[in-house]
């Protein structure tokens, strides 16, 4: 992960779809402190429980996870 992609990983907001090594993490939603994200196996899926956890955990696990940003905006 190059320097201006970890400076990006601190502007989390709803419709980025990241890549990770196994899947992608859809942003449903983001709020102060917690985030709403759907884990899937391909970036069309949207079958898939949405889940919750705190905002820096997430960045913690894109970073550590060497996550991408696929797109912006999600239909």
């Amino acid at each position: 992960m190059q320097l201006g992609e970890t400076r990006r990983l601190h502007t989390l907001e709803a419709g980025q779809l990241w890549q990770i090594e196994h899947g992608y993490i859809l942003v449903v939603e983001r709020g102060e402190q917690l985030i709403h994200f759907k884990m899937l196996r391909h970036p069309n899926q949207r079958a898939t429980g949405t889940r919750m956890i705190g905002v820096g955990a997430l960045l913690h696990y894109l970073q550590q996870s060497e996550g991408q940003l696929v797109n912006e905006l999600c239909a």
